[in-house]
């Protein structure tokens, strides 16, 4: 799957706006400038990996939801040895997820 940089950066905004975060914030957090930033949002520049995750996190959202790319719950298959809580077990569960979805931008932008 291709990511449409345009609508990422349209989607990117419109999250940004809804959190009430200011793109001077956002690109602080990306450790970039705002005029980069703006670029970002623009779709002239394509998010790397890490700024993925730092956005999805400044957002409180998975990188999924702002990549629009399909999650990976239905599609993941695991097994794993905790020590038998259940919430080391969804732990663990929700990291692959994100790594799984973060993967899958990584392999759009052509980066294995």
């Amino acid at each position: 799957m291709i990511i449409d940089h345009v609508m990422l950066g349209r989607r990117i905004r419109e999250l940004r706006e809804a959190k009430t975060v200011s793109q001077t914030d956002a690109a602080a957090a990306l450790e970039v400038s705002q005029p980069t930033y703006s670029r970002i949002e623009s779709g002239e520049r394509p998010l790397t990996g890490d700024e993925l995750v730092i956005l999805a996190d400044l957002f409180g959202l998975r990188a999924a939801a702002l990549t629009g790319l399909p999650a990976m719950r239905g599609r993941a298959r695991y097994a794993a040895r905790t020590d038998g809580s259940s919430s080391a077990m969804a732990t663990m569960r929700e990291k692959l997820y994100a790594y799984l979805e973060l993967d899958t931008y990584l392999t759009s932008q052509g980066i294995t």
